[in-house]
């Protein structure tokens, strides 16, 4: 799924978290019922004192060991009968001592044998859905609140463009594009001018590819370059030492904001790095900035810019900034 180590890590912590109090709330039933029905605390030492028997005779072996666990056997199940009599004469139910864990299949493991559970799955859907809510706002951009009333609805531009109608269906391209995301997708070049709602997009694109349970990487360019740039040139690195294998084998990234970092050699040879091995895996990403082609060109050069074209979709933004017409009102 190429999650973050970070997503992981708090999808493990609830899943331990389930363990662990479902673990001492059996305690707690166990020792509150064995003070209240003495009866049930011998039986369940003589359950525990059978079992562990049979387990000795069957390692030692010998000639009488399958007689031996034949009968201790059958006092198990006797001291079972006799356990669930109990139970049920207090009004418990028969598996009132067993551990309930939140999901049985696993036992809050979140792995049966070495596959994942479901219940992991959507721990991690939910780990990344909030990480990226906490660094980004994804809660505030989603498709339903992306309004088309900002955008003028008069023609601009030498090619008569309507803003409002362009941006409809550029709006009606990523809905389509995140309902059936698969890792067969294309590449999406999300282009315009500040604050026309690439960003909102772009994170309304994450949300619900995340929700669909794929792995999704957002970040800005200025992000991912400074920590491509810290691994390989930091001895200390711990939180990046597997940001580019994440960057590289996540289902869907998405870099935010090309062009808003401090452009270097290295920054570029980066970014081509990214760009031309997720082509290579065939692995889908959006890109959104506010650079057109020509400036794309002067700043990353024609290896970047070719194979932007070349494979990604590309889709126009226009209108006026929204934020400032939010601002001021207009």
């Amino acid at each position: 799924m190429g999650y973050t180590r970070e997503t992981y890590q708090k999808a493990q912590q609830a899943l331990d978290a389930r363990r662990a109090g479902a673990l001492r709330q059996a305690e707690e039933r166990r020792t509150a019922l064995h003070a209240a029905l003495p009866e049930l605390a011998e039986l369940e030492r003589s359950l525990a004192s059978t079992g562990l028997a049979a387990v000795q005779a069957a390692i030692s072996g010998g000639g009488r060991a399958p007689d031996l666990i034949a009968q201790l056997k059958e006092q198990n199940l006797a001291l079972q009968k006799r356990r669930t009599e109990l139970l049920t004469a207090a009004g418990l139910e028969p598996d009132f001592l067993d551990v309930h864990y939140t999901c049985p299949r696993c036992q809050d493991t979140g792995y049966i044998v070495e596959k994942q559970c479901d219940c992991m799955a959507e721990l991690l859907r939910k780990a990344a859905y909030e990480q990226l809510g906490d660094c980004s706002g994804i809660r505030d951009c989603r498709f339903d609140n992306f309004l088309l009333d900002y955008y003028p609805t008069q023609p601009v531009g030498p090619y008569n463009i309507v803003p409002q109608r362009a941006m409809e269906k550029v709006l009606s391209i990523c809905v389509d594009y995140a309902r059936s995301f698969s890792l067969q997708s294309e590449s999406l070049l999300l282009c315009g001018g500040t604050g026309l709602g690439k960003t909102h997009l772009s994170l309304a694109i994450a949300g619900a590819v995340i929700q669909r349970g794929f792995g999704v990487i957002y970040t800005t360019s200025h992000r991912l370059l400074g920590k491509l740039q810290e691994q390989q040139f930091s001895r200390n690195s711990t939180e990046t030492d597997d940001y580019q294998s994440m960057a590289l084998g996540c289902d869907l990234l998405i870099i935010d904001d090309l062009g808003a970092e401090f452009s270097t050699n290295f920054t570029v040879a980066a970014l081509y790095g990214v760009i031309n091995e997720r082509i290579n895996l065939r692995r889908p990403t959006v890109i959104n900035t506010n650079f057109d082609e020509t400036i794309l060109r002067e700043r990353y050069g024609d290896r970047i810019l070719s194979r932007l074209l070349a494979t990604y979709r590309p889709l126009q933004f226009y209108g006026e900034d929204i934020r400032m017409r939010k601002r001021f009102g207009r």
